[in-house]
């Protein structure tokens, strides 16, 4: 990258800046945001065209300025990058005083509500200090200067400590504080971040370079035509890795735990890596690393010849290294569309923007690819035999062929004991040849005769690393760490110092959910990475934790699965804007969302648990610690995979929703749907992520009739235990509110064995199956019978006690005919009623 190059990139991302100063200046009192800009940059980078360039950025300044030459064309440059970035800013003379962040949440509206406007207040983009949004009518003005003063000297401390040679570190340390501030607030609104702006600011403006470059050749001088805004200048990538389900639970029992969380730690490392690993051949800025989670990452790319070669150069590179080294299992599908600077300003005709259609096309691209999955590297040698013959020698828990099985009988490989680190008691026997390592497996001190591929010992590893709480995660070449493909690597590190050792190449330090990138050591680039699940529970000793979860807990020793995510994520970035999309919003709305799944969720790890009060931030009641219960094996993007106790989940299903929807500041438009499956601690966790996934796609299409208005809904809900009665979230409150209480009668009944007046017993259970099924079969028999048949058992149930269980039989026994609570007819969630009872007072051998 050239001097230019570099000083473009720090001019588009601190063009700005001084307008996060000036908010915490009074309004009277306030200089035009440029001057503030410049007077930083030049106190911080001591750089005469950084500041030219900075004070120089907008139209008006530009031509009463006498620069000529590269920097005249290098402020042209920011200058129509900044006004391609700024496409949603709406003048509003109704705005007399600066307001803070909007949230872009409150602009999502495909037809399902009239959205009211929230703000987002200064915090800590962490999940112990972020604030929810705050409704417009109840947000206090008054403080907000002094607050943004505040929050200014605490960035001015912390920037100026930061090597001014590490891009990527300024880039963080702007994340960190302009997150949160809006990109515009002085007779306008914004919903977009000072910090999105400025990063999309900086990927355009490096993009037009490259292609000016290519256009005009190296003089800078002799660019020209900056404002053409037919010109395809830009292009947006989209990545996407293939079997991603199938890969992470391939695993087997022996230390499934921990090799869950590594497989699916590992998966979004290998994402990342392959991110940096394009930024790095395309010789890219981070800035123009628009958004990876999910399986997925998105690039700004300039349309140049040299660009476009090696991106295709990379993609037929990458898919063959994925067919070598899993055999097609794994994949990745690229796609690209143009962009012009048409698709990229605000439509003031009115329509519907472009750059909705262009996004949802891209990944309808994508989507189309693969099915095509491999053609670059399509011969008929993939139909010809290949790898080992004779008798093999298999991964115990893939089956995949590791080596022919003389091999190793003739001991022609070369072994090492190796363990999952220095204090681990679980070890290995690692065999080498010809470059290829598999791992024999002990039990305790004896010698097995199961075999293990690499890659499912480096999941055990990668999990046994996370359990011990590292903090820093550090890319680095592929010397060492766990190899990406052979491209680069990452490791997991507890030092906060890197050693640049012979061979390695621009390495990276990321803090794994923390902001304090300045207690980081090195000349390294440095940053800190959300990760969704940063805690392991259980006692690893025997390999399994998930052994250990099951037992000494409430109801039935069995596992669960909870798996949700985002209704309708597709049509909330195609129509959710409407005429009102720009690129800023999507990306704003991308990274909002992925900072929800991929750090907010964290929070659970605080949490305890009791059967009856639910989720509480303090102890109260039996005082389960829920990361001792549950463990995330993946969060990010908009979806949720967790493993846990199946006791606490549906508590935690409840939890994420009801944050999500202050999170997504109570706008209709924005739901999740789940399903929650039950398994045994011997049961393939493969099987049980597929019927959970089975459970969330119920919950998402089977239709539910509301008995009020006798629509028929789908989505925004949950299917637990009763695959045929999916339930929205409002009812299942109601269905876990009828549970706790039975639940405390049975547990009240089990204390007051001498007291027959106090004791209700499990037969209570029975009543409600009974009335279930009776209904069930009324359905295609006698449909009145059921009634008749409940009001007689439930009343008769209710004369046998005193007060307070006879009332609260016969108020159920009303809501049963009634259902004045329930979107449902109750009756047709009885059996989830009384399954759930009973599942949580089973008191079986543990």
């Amino acid at each position: 990258m050239t001097a230019e190059e570099k000083t473009l990139i720090l001019g588009a991302l601190f063009h700005d800046i001084g307008k996060f100063k000036q908010r915490g200046i009074l309004q009277n009192e306030r200089l035009k945001h440029q001057e503030y800009s410049s007077g930083f940059v030049n106190d911080l980078f001591k750089d005469k065209l950084l500041c030219d360039l900075v004070v120089n950025h907008h139209r008006e300044e530009l031509e009463k300025s006498n620069l000529s030459g590269v920097t005249r064309n290098l402020a042209e440059i920011i200058c129509e990058a900044d006004n391609l970035a700024s496409g949603e800013r709406q003048p509003d003379k109704t705005v007399t005083k600066q307001q803070p962040l909007e949230s872009i949440f409150s602009k999502i509206d495909y037809g399902k509500s009239n959205q009211k406007l929230y703000l987002q207040d200064i915090c800590e983009l962490f999940y112990n200090e972020y604030k929810f949004t705050i409704n417009k009518n109840d947000y206090k003005l008054e403080e907000l200067e002094n607050t943004y003063a505040n929050w200014w000297k605490s960035f001015e401390i912390e920037i100026k400590k930061v090597n001014k040679d590490e891009i990527e570190t300024l880039y963080y340390t702007l994340k960190k504080y302009l997150w949160c501030v809006p990109s515009s607030s002085y007779k306008t609104r914004s919903d977009v971040s000072l910090f999105e702006h400025s990063k999309i600011t900086a990927a355009i403006a490096i993009s037009m370079y490259r292609f000016m470059i290519e256009k005009f050749g190296v003089d800078i001088s002799k660019f020209n035509d900056f404002g053409n805004k037919d010109e395809y200048r830009y292009q947006l990538v989209l990545a996407d890795i293939t079997g991603i389900q199938s890969y992470i639970y391939n695993i087997g029992h022996k230390g499934a735990a921990k090799a869950l969380k590594g497989r699916s730690f590992y998966l979004q490392q290998m994402l990342e890596n392959i991110a940096y690993y394009f930024l790095n051949k395309l010789d890219l800025p981070i800035t123009n690393l628009i958004y990876s989670s999910g399986g997925k990452f998105y690039l700004f790319v300039p349309n140049t010849a040299k660009a476009n070669s090696i991106l295709e150069e990379l993609q037929k590179d990458i898919e063959e290294k994925f067919l070598n080294e899993y055999n097609g299992t794994l994949g990745l599908i690229i796609g690209k569309i143009l962009l012009n600077g048409k698709d990229l300003e605000y439509n003031q005709e009115g329509k519907d923007h472009p750059i909705s259609e262009k996004w949802d096309e891209l990944n309808s691209i994508v989507e189309k690819e693969k099915k095509r999955k491999l053609s670059n590297n399509w011969s008929y040698s993939l139909f010809e035999p290949s790898g080992p013959d004779g008798e093999l020698i298999k991964c115990a828990y893939t089956g995949i062929p590791l080596i022919e099985k003389e091999v190793v009988i003739e001991k022609k490989t070369l072994t090492e004991e190796v363990k999952l680190d220095e204090h681990s008691q679980i070890k290995f026997l690692k065999h080498s040849f010809d470059g290829d390592i598999f791992y024999q497996v002990y039990d305790n001190d004896n010698l097995t005769n199961d075999f293990i591929s690499k890659e499912q010992f480096y999941s055990q590893k990668i999990g046994n690393d996370l359990k011990k709480n590292f903090k820093t995660l550090i890319y680095q070449d592929a010397l060492e760490g766990y190899s990406v493909l052979g491209l680069n690597s990452f490791d997991i590190r507890k030092e906060l110092r890197f050693e640049n050792k012979l061979g390695a190449k621009e390495p990276r330090q990321f803090l794994i959910n923390s902001l304090q990138i300045e207690n980081l050591k090195g000349d390294a680039n440095k940053g800190f990475k959300f990760y969704g699940g940063d805690w392991r529970f259980g006692n690893d000793r025997s390999g399994n934790s998930y052994e250990e979860i099951v037992k000494n807990r409430e109801g039935i020793p069995r596992l669960g699965v909870l798996r949700l995510d985002v209704d309708n994520l597709g049509k909330i970035f195609k129509d959710g804007f409407g005429k009102h999309a720009t690129f800023g919003r999507v990306v704003q709305l991308s990274s909002m969302l992925d900072f929800f799944f991929s750090h907010y969720l964290n929070k659970l790890k605080f949490f305890f648990w009791d059967p009856e009060k639910g989720l509480s931030e303090k102890i109260n009641g039996h005082n389960y610690k829920v990361s001792e219960l549950i463990e995330i094996v993946y969060s990010g993007g908009d979806d949720v995979f967790i493993v846990g106790h199946w006791s606490v989940l549906p508590d935690i299903a409840i939890w994420i929703n009801d944050r999500f929807k202050e999170f997504t500041s109570h706008n209709d438009n924005f739901s999740i749907s789940a399903g929650i499956s039950l398994f045994d601690d011997k049961y393939p966790i493969y099987k049980a992520a597929f019927e959970a996934g089975e459970f969330e796609d119920k919950a998402k299409k089977k239709e539910r009739k509301n008995k009020n208005d006798g629509v028929q809904k789908t989505k925004n809900g949950i299917c637990f235990l009763d695959d045929k009665t999916p339930v929205s979230w409002k009812d299942f409150k109601q269905i876990r509110d009828w549970v706790v209480k039975f639940y405390k009668w049975i547990e009240e009944g089990l204390k007051n064995q001498q007291n027959e007046k106090k004791k209700i017993s499990k037969g209570l259970i029975s009543r409600l199956y009974n009335i279930y099924y009776e209904f069930e079969e009324g359905k295609y028999n006698n449909w009145a019978k059921w009634r008749w048949r409940a009001s007689y058992s439930l009343t008769r149930l209710a004369n046998q006690y005193k007060d307070p269980y006879d009332k609260e039989i016969k108020e159920f026994a009303a809501e049963l005919f009634t259902s004045s609570k329930t979107e449902q007819e109750l009756i047709q969630l009885l059996y989830i009623i009384a399954n759930w009872t009973d599942l949580l007072t089973r008191k079986e051998n543990k």
